[in-house]
């Protein structure tokens, strides 16, 4: 089945893309002490705030666009076992160049862990661990919805989805209060998208007007998020009701709307996974480099005092994977960047 090129699906992906970035490279980083004036203090709250809430939705989102997809599809065995052939093509890809990458990086040679194996180690200098645990889940989770979408009764599969959805949100919101971190990467924060994308496309109405329900449910959970960082509890990254909300507002709102074609958009939707897979180790290799100088951090925008690390470092990481790209593609790597 030829899917048609759906233009609120390519801002779905652009905007994933985009709020990966602003929570990696995080361009807007404040210097607070004790005499910082107040305005600034709780400008900076707001933001990482919005860094924490909204920005976090972007995994979330990129796994519901490639599972709506993948649905819409109607699947069969063939084009399954073509999808995850795909895929872990490209997962092996990167795996190897991270793991090559952080040899010639720290002259270390990591002991071989699940952790290895899944795509989230080894960690690079400054940056982290690596992002390609998400190419895990998704085979993961791609393979969990075509057995999903194999059950042909209507009373079983509404009882799975219930399952799946009031369990993973009683999990969530139990983990929140009791203070539980959910590690980022495992599988059990994104289970719950796989009912989700499937309802969107065979009960697409249904969902959708219950759009601003969910806005409310993400406002309230959100604060909800916010009232338990301020007495320090530090809620899971991905394992929130607010961000299961927060993805499903933004893919509804958007999907409901009429979008012109973008070249832009579909330039940043298309290569959304190059920027993804790169911007990392040009934001490494940056911070290493400039980590061997010494020179001011602070300047001041509007009178606010940022960190023109961040900023700097954020903004030729963005240009550097751009250009990364715009090379790869012109090479048989392309295959690997979009």
């Amino acid at each position: 089945m030829k899917i048609e090129r759906d233009n609120s699906l390519d801002v779905l992906k652009a905007i994933s893309i985009i709020f990966v970035l602003i929570w990696h490279l995080r361009p807007l980083s404040f210097i607070l002490n004790k005499n910082t004036h107040i305005i600034i203090f709780i400008t900076a709250k707001i933001v990482r705030d919005l860094e924490l809430q909204l920005c976090l939705t972007a995994v979330p989102l990129f796994y519901i666009v490639s599972l709506y997809l993948f649905f819409l599809k109607k699947p069969d065995n063939k084009y399954f076992l073509f999808r995850i052939r795909k895929i872990f093509k490209i997962f092996a890809f990167w795996s190897i160049f991270h793991y090559i990458f952080f040899l010639i990086v720290t002259k270390e040679v990591p002991k071989l862990s699940w952790e290895i194996i899944i795509g989230l180690k080894p960690s690079l200098p400054f940056v982290g661990d690596s992002v390609f645990y998400f190419l895990f889940n998704l085979i993961c989770l791609t393979t969990f919805a075509f057995l999903y979408q194999k059950i042909n009764s209507t009373k079983l599969i509404r009882m799975v989805n219930y399952i799946i959805i009031i369990f993973c949100l009683i999990f969530f919101e139990a983990s929140c209060i009791n203070n539980s971190l959910i590690p980022y990467h495992w599988l059990i924060n994104f289970i719950i998208y796989v009912p989700i994308a499937y309802y969107l496309v065979n009960k697409p109405n249904e969902i959708l007007k219950y759009k601003f329900f969910y806005f409310a449910a993400y406002i309230l959970f959100s604060l909800h998020d916010i009232y338990l960082r301020t007495y320090s509890y530090f809620p899971s990254i991905y394992g929130r009701i607010s961000i299961v909300c927060g993805a499903l507002t933004i893919f509804c709102f958007i999907y409901s709307l009429k979008i012109k074609d973008s070249w832009y958009i579909q330039k940043l939707s298309k290569y959304s996974l190059g920027l993804f897979a790169i911007h990392k180790y040009w934001q490494c290799l940056i911070l290493l480099l400039i980590s061997n100088f010494e020179f001011g951090i602070v300047t001041e925008i509007f009178g606010i005092p940022i960190n023109i690390v961040f900023l700097s470092a954020g903004t030729l990481v963005v240009i550097f994977s751009v250009l990364s790209i715009r090379l790869l593609k012109m090479t048989n790597f392309k295959q690997f960047i979009a």
